[in-house]
């Protein structure tokens, strides 16, 4: 941005409790707002508006139908409802930051001469080729963000007074390709080049944990692969092996019986187990950037993921790193295992 009065608009407050709120982080501490820029975080309760730092409720439930039956991502909000949260305020603005894809319909109508910059965290567009192509698992409401807001990023690509902020260079690239006079940046929110920190170690335990919410919609197409298919046949070859999910959601995968344990929200500090487990990234569409990479990478212990788990970072190859594709799993898995003696032949 170039300076003047802001409007800078933001899908949640910054903070450090999931990759949302980090991320978000990451553009206040780039955009640095000043004394006369005004500020807008969607909360789930909003306060009073008051100064210039505000909050913005969600869409209400008859809201989210409405959206639904037109067309539009649930998670829009109108119009009407940024009036509000800017009552009393000047409206005039230089320019005008969307931190999420779903502000941009009612901040263009409120402010159709204005440079927006529009921040993306996923690109549904790239997603949705790869699920068509590869003929990817997905489910209702999977399929439906993807038909929504694909939609809608045509709609933002289309209209030339907008910069889109992506999240990796890969996305940036794809959007460049579909729009070649796109005004486009790449706003990483960890390093793509990201280290390993110090040497890895394999686990001491044939054990693996998965360590991130069930609760979104991809996420759980990946996860339902990895206990329903992967598991038993790692657990044909190797019957002592124990998969441990932590994070909201993870309770509905809970078959002992079946060696998988789902904990629920992790209580403590730091990794599961003190890091001592083969740790899994079972991402099948290559969502965003994954900041459960990064934490892992830092913490210098050893995981298993999809090829486009990785997606957007820029890894050197490491034997304690394992990138396969999910089929194939049980297969890597096991002479991982076996490799350091924690199985026995299959």
């Amino acid at each position: 941005m170039t300076g003047g009065r802001r409007l800078l608009v933001f899908p949640c407050a910054p903070g450090k409790g999931d990759g949302y709120s980090i991320a978000v982080s990451a553009d206040v501490a780039r955009l640095a707002p000043g004394p006369e820029d005004v500020v807008l975080h969607r909360v789930p309760r909003p306060s009073a508006p008051q100064g210039q730092v505000r909050t913005l409720g969600t869409p209400t439930r008859a809201e989210q139908v409405w959206n639904l039956l037109r067309g539009r991502p649930s998670s829009e909000l109108s119009e009407g409802a940024f009036r509000r949260c800017l009552e009393g305020l000047p409206q005039a603005f230089e320019e005008v930051f969307s931190g999420e894809i779903f502000f941009y319909r009612a901040l263009r109508h409120l402010f159709p001469e204005a440079r927006i910059q529009v921040r993306t965290h996923n690109l549904f567009s790239l997603v949705r080729c790869r699920q068509m192509l590869a003929h990817l698992p997905t489910n209702a409401r999977h399929t439906l963000n993807m038909h929504q807001y694909s939609k809608l990023e045509m709609e933002i690509l289309a209209d030339r007074n907008v910069t889109m902020i992506f999240i990796t260079e890969e996305e940036l690239a794809f959007a460049r390709l579909l729009s070649p006079g796109l005004r486009g940046e790449c706003w990483p929110v960890v390093d793509p080049r990201l280290a390993v920190s110090g040497s890895l170690h394999p686990p001491t335990v044939p054990r693996l944990v998965h360590f991130g919410s069930s609760a979104a919609a991809h996420t759980a197409i990946g996860l339902e692969i990895l206990c329903r298919r992967v598991i038993p046949r790692l657990r044909m070859r190797m019957p002592e092996v124990e998969c441990h999910l932590f994070g909201h959601g993870s309770e509905r995968f809970h078959d002992p019986a079946r060696g998988v344990i789902g904990h629920g929200r992790y209580p403590g500090e730091g990794l599961p187990f003190g890091g001592d487990a083969l740790f899994c990234i079972p991402d099948i569409h290559g969502m965003g950037i994954k900041l459960k990479v990064a934490d892992l990478l830092r913490a210098g212990v050893p995981f298993v993921s999809t090829p486009l788990g990785l997606s957007g970072y820029h890894l050197a190859p490491d034997p304690h790193i394992l990138v396969r594709e999910l089929d194939d799993w049980p297969e890597g898995i096991h002479a991982y295992f076996q490799s350091h003696g924690l199985s026995g032949p299959s």
